[in-house]
């Protein structure tokens, strides 16, 4: 009767496991407060993911995972904090400075000819988010004058900061702060494309420095737009709120915050995540929850200091 019953347990667990891995990715009945991705993409204005399910997402995923390696043979590039795979669905989603990072023989894969017949899976996902940011960092940029810093912290091989600040004169900066061997890894790669407009500084961001690094990179400009894309998923709640309060603390006049990560919050309530930058001297002013790790996605502004408008 005991192994009965055991074998009974087993299957249900097997046969619920197998259930999830046929729901559909980004359609969540059971929960009213994740919006659907063909909502996200409708509200960020791009066309939306395949629904597809969960075990067709998953093996997506590992099967570009084992092929890095053979991808960057010669180049030894690894795939720190999955950077190195993000930076392929993007090219494949059409980023243009991403794709000119790639190995030039094997970017052929993800050509604009050979792109319209992988399926909107992982690279349309991102697609989601990296518009979002970029749309955001725009407006965030029409606020004020040209003197101004747009800092991507976690850049990984992300190329948003230099492409925002192009053609908006001398003053407006660009720089990307990241790990040691993932700023090693893009500089070896910036000669395959022409020309690179964003200072690369090195900074364990969970560490200690931050707060240097971060003044190092506003370099003395009047406001700032820092730039968070799937970087918090790393740290743990104390890494990020220190953070956080380092971003807080930027010696200029005036900080902007555009994020699309995993915050600290239970769920993606928007009045939790208004909480939580209120706690460290944040206004959330736009929010949009997103299926996937990286699913709350916004802007925050600091609070005006004690004398400001």
């Amino acid at each position: 009767m005991l192994k009965r019953m055991t074998l009974l347990v087993a299957l249900a667990r097997e046969t619920s496991s197998l259930n999830g891995a046929w729901r559909r990715r980004g359609v969540y009945r059971d929960r009213s407060d994740m919006p659907p991705l063909d909502a996200v993409a409708a509200a960020v204005g791009a066309a939306a993911p395949w629904a597809a399910p969960k075990w067709v997402w998953a093996f997506c995923w590992r099967a570009h995972a084992r092929l890095l390696p053979a991808l960057h043979a010669r180049d030894g590039l690894t795939n720190t904090c999955v950077n190195l795979q993000v930076l392929w669905l993007k090219a494949l989603a059409g980023d243009d400075a991403a794709y000119a990072l790639l190995p030039r023989g094997f970017r052929l894969l993800v050509a604009p000819p050979l792109r319209r017949f992988y399926p909107r899976l992982h690279h349309q996902n991102i697609k989601l988010r990296a518009k979002f940011l970029d749309d955001a960092v725009r407006d965030e940029l029409r606020r004020g004058d040209d003197d101004v810093a747009v800092v991507a912290l976690g850049a990984g091989f992300d190329g948003r900061a230099a492409r925002a600040v192009e053609d908006r004169g001398p003053r407006a900066r660009a720089a990307d702060v990241d790990l040691p061997e993932v700023i090693a890894q893009k500089r070896s790669v910036l000669g395959r494309a022409d020309g690179y407009g964003a200072e690369l500084i090195a900074c364990d961001l969970a560490g200690a420095g931050v707060e240097a690094a971060l003044a190092r990179a506003i370099g003395n400009r009047t406001r700032v737009v820092f730039v968070v894309e799937a970087l918090l998923i790393y740290l743990d709640a104390a890494a990020a709120e220190r953070l956080l309060d380092a971003c807080r603390g930027a010696p200029c006049a005036a900080v902007s915050l555009c994020f699309a990560d995993r915050l600290a919050i239970d769920g993606v309530d928007e009045a939790a995540a208004a909480r939580l930058f209120a706690d460290r001297g944040f206004d959330l002013v736009r929010y949009l929850p997103k299926p996937g790790l990286a699913r709350h996605m916004g802007v925050a502004r600091r609070r005006p200091r004690r004398g400001e408008s």
